[in-house]
C-alpha cells in the first residue's frame, strides 16, 4: 500500500463574494481515509483568510485535543467541488484530506496505484448518494 498526495484547488469563497477578491490557494494533501474532515495546518488557513466558527474535541494519536474549525472552503478536486469545513491542523503537519471530502466528492481511493479515482460502483462518475 502507498500513499496517495492530492492536488486540490482551495477557495475562499465567503470572501470573494465579501471582497469581490479570491483567496484560493493549490494544495498538496495527504489522503487520509482514517480523518474525518477536511484539515489543513493554521498558516495555510491564515492565508486564505478563514473565520473561526468553533471548537471541537478530536481524538488524535497524542490523545483528546481541542481544534478550531474554521468557515467553509470550496475545494476542487479535478471536475469535483463541494463546500467543506476546514479543521485547523499545527503548522508543518501535512494537510489531510479525510473521508466525508471523499464521500461528498464521490472519490475513491487507489492506494495500489497512489491516486484517487472516479467511484467504480458509479462507473466513475460523481453520484450523490441521498440515501
Amino acid at each position: 500500500m502507498g500513499k496517495i498526495m492530492q492536488a486540490a484547488q482551495v477557495i475562499n469563497y465567503a470572501d470573494t463574494l465579501a471582497q469581490k477578491k479570491l483567496a484560493e490557494l493549490t494544495v498538496d494533501f495527504l489522503v487520509d481515509t482514517g480523518a474525518a474532515m477536511l484539515c489543513m495546518p493554521i498558516d495555510l488557513i491564515e492565508k486564505l483568510g478563514l473565520t473561526e466558527r468553533s471548537r471541537r474535541e478530536v481524538i488524535t494519536a497524542n490523545g483528546k485535543v481541542q481544534r478550531r474549525v474554521f468557515s467553509p472552503v470550496r475545494i476542487i478536486v479535478n471536475d469535483r467541488d463541494a463546500d467543506m469545513n476546514v479543521m485547523e491542523l499545527p503548522i508543518g503537519t501535512p494537510p489531510q484530506m479525510g473521508y466525508l471530502v471523499l464521500e461528498t466528492l464521490d472519490l475513491y481511493p487507489d492506494p495500489k496505484n497512489q491516486r484517487l479515482t472516479g467511484n467504480p460502483a458509479h462507473d466513475g462518475k460523481m453520484v450523490v448518494d441521498l440515501l
